[in-house]
């Protein structure tokens, strides 16, 4: 059963909600993110547990370290870890949905269900409370549908020999990770990720402003999503498309304002596009990709093309050019002399004069050493 992958935890450390008390918490908790980004769980679930102890009434930092015992499969510590952020903040959503996901890990249904409905009510437009919502409901009929078709045991025949007990099922094989990467131009981000099969019935892709989600169906009874909250600039949700394909998914979004994103989402330290000064958004707006890093000053180049020098043509291209040049600016009794003569000639001669040439035939004259013959005369 599938848990959002290659979500930061940018959206879980906000400010609005933090209650961190030092710097070296913050520092932990960012290092812990990046961490968990390159699923190092292990390690930052240490880096969380120790800015866990210095800010201990860090709700969201209960929230985060929720998150990496859930990627470990330790369900009760995500449990324990999720009802102490309630208790702290019991406005907090992704609090709820730790919980739930726990808890339906654990097959406890109408537990899971109860956290998803709270953390809907907190945060209606969030579509991995109804997900989920969706797949407890489903288990929960299962689970009514076998009550009823419970059959009494019969008592065994006195003498019937002791039957085998069946082999236990072999445990559910991991959700399979799915890769993505992301590229850019000043005006637009396309995400792709790479699934195969994945159709627009089976996947809802919602653009918002400053968040991109996917929730892919993989079955009835499994699915997998993927949230990047908050993106590192905003975007225009009506002019943002998902296109699938057989082996992936291009999700391309427009930008708000024209320029280079540092990466797909933003980090608590950056800053949004929309708050950097007009100097560096016109760097970013034209910067283009160079051997130099992005810290240095971007190449122009249009610039650079300009300043090529041309190559000049010699020989018999050089003449041709010359002469196009005198066709292309002459009037039209120097273009008829020009038709008429280099006609006439065999390609032989070409005059501008049409007093001289416009009379009479032209006649051809052949180089040096050459003789002009008509082409009937060929195979005489």
């Amino acid at each position: 059963r599938g848990w959002s992958t290659g979500a930061k935890f940018s959206a879980i450390l906000r400010e609005k909600r933090t209650r961190m008390t030092t710097p070296e918490a913050l520092a932990l908790a960012n290092e812990a993110n990046a961490l968990f980004v390159d699923e190092d769980y292990d390690s930052a679930l240490d880096l969380y547990t120790q800015a866990i102890e210095i800010a201990p009434q860090s709700a969201d930092l209960l929230v985060a370290r929720a998150a990496v015992h859930l990627k470990l499969d330790d369900f009760p510590a995500a449990i324990g870890d999720a009802n102490k952020a309630i208790q702290l903040d019991s406005g907090n959503p992704k609090a709820y949905l730790r919980k739930g996901v726990a808890c339906f890990n654990m097959e406890e249904y109408a537990t899971a269900k109860g956290a998803f409905e709270k953390g809907l009510e907190l945060d209606a437009g969030n579509n991995q409370f109804k997900t989920w919502l969706r797949k407890c409901n489903a288990e929960l009929e299962d689970e009514m549908v076998g009550d009823d078709q419970a059959v009494a045991p019969v008592a065994p025949a006195a003498h019937a020999p002791a039957t085998q007990a069946a082999p236990a099922p072999p445990p559910p094989k991991p959700v399979q990770r799915f890769r993505h990467d992301f590229i850019q131009n000043p005006t637009h981000v396309t995400v792709t990720v790479y699934i195969k099969g994945a159709t627009k019935e089976t996947c809802e892709v919602v653009f918002e402003k400053q968040s991109l989600s996917l929730d892919w169906a993989i079955s009835p009874s499994d699915s997998w999503q993927l949230c990047f909250d908050p993106l590192f600039g905003e975007i225009v949700p009506g002019e943002s498309v998902a296109n699938f394909f057989g082996t992936k998914l291009e999700m391309k979004m427009k930008k708000a304002v024209q320029g280079k994103w540092d990466s797909l989402e933003r980090k608590q330290d950056e800053k949004a596009l929309d708050e950097l000064s007009e100097e560096e958004v016109k760097r970013r707006r034209d910067y283009y990709p160079s051997s130099k890093a992005q810290g240095g000053e971007a190449k122009n180049w249009d610039k650079i093309v300009g300043e090529i020098p041309e190559d000049k043509p010699e020989g018999e291209e050089a003449l041709n050019n010359f002469f196009q040049q005198i066709y292309g600016r002459g009037d039209p009794e120097i273009r008829r002399a020009m038709n008429k003569s280099f006609q006439e000639s065999g390609g032989t001669v070409l005059s501008t004069n049409w007093g001289e040439v416009g009379s009479k035939k032209v006649e051809g004259t052949p180089p040096k050493g050459l003789e002009m013959k008509d082409w009937k005369d060929l195979h005489k």
